[in-house]
């Protein structure tokens, strides 16, 4: 079980910062290694999302610090967001191991990413976001509880939507799943049952794992998604979304 939270943990750090939805993944690697579906695979596929959070807090803490104002916009963000997480939480569950749900979310965010048009407009960074449009970015984002939409993937549309450069929303997306992770993985640590002591013991060490492949891949990722066609991740999302349906 070491070596199959090890490649759980493998692909948090590899698909978190994407738009191609890392709770979709975790719950498809983990059925792929015979990991039964139930309540370990479900807080795994939730709280180990943490650990690339926190690499995330640690890339951008300097950025942050040095513009305290981004925090007020962050916060502005996660309210929406947080308030439908406390509400939604039983449907969220619901939606988790559906491969049906999946594989449909998936295609439905590939094509939305194929129809992302570069902005021309310029920002000269993300403190430039304003509260609204943090607010509206937090809304666009709730899309997200549905596994294999992406949180990524959502704030990628919906800052598009709002005439947002893709190298701003990127980074903002970035800081606004510091909270609504780190709070998803809080309120699934308070529901979560029937988890011994050493499954957590797993799920901390696939969240240490997370941390350090999604620390090490960061910088490349924002690069990639700034600089390269989403057209990838898209096609890339329906191709899995077709092979979800057609197999899993």
């Amino acid at each position: 079980m070491i070596l199959k939270t090890l490649i759980l943990g493998i692909v948090e750090g590899l698909t978190e910062f994407i738009p191609v939805s890392s709770t979709a993944h975790l719950l498809l690697t983990g059925t792929i290694l015979g990991i039964p579906q139930g309540q370990f695979l479900e807080a795994v596929s939730i709280c180990i999302q943490s650990g690339a959070i926190m690499a995330a807090v640690f890339y951008f803490w300097k950025t942050v610090m040095k513009h305290k104002e981004l925090i007020g916009k962050v916060i502005v963000g996660f309210i929406p967001t947080g308030i439908a997480g406390l509400l939604l939480y039983p449907l969220i569950k619901s939606f988790l191991g559906n491969s049906a749900i999946i594989g449909v979310a998936l295609i439905i965010g590939g094509v939305g990413l194929l129809l992302i048009k570069p902005i021309d407009e310029a920002f000269a960074d993300v403190r430039e976001i304003t509260y609204k449009q943090a607010f509206w970015i937090g809304l666009v984002q709730i899309a997200s509880f549905v596994p294999g939409i992406s949180r990524a993937g959502a704030t990628l549309i919906g800052g598009s939507l709002l005439r947002i450069p893709r190298n701003i929303i990127v980074t903002f997306s970035f800081l606004l799943a510091i909270p609504t992770i780190l709070g998803a993985s809080a309120v699934e640590i308070r529901h979560v049952s029937g988890i011994t002591f050493g499954q957590w013991s797993l799920i901390a060490f696939g969240t240490v794992i997370s941390f350090i492949v999604a620390l090490l891949t960061i910088k490349f990722f924002l690069r990639i998604l700034t600089k390269k066609p989403l057209s990838w991740f898209g096609w890339y999302r329906i191709i899995i979304g077709i092979v979800v349906l057609l197999f899993i």
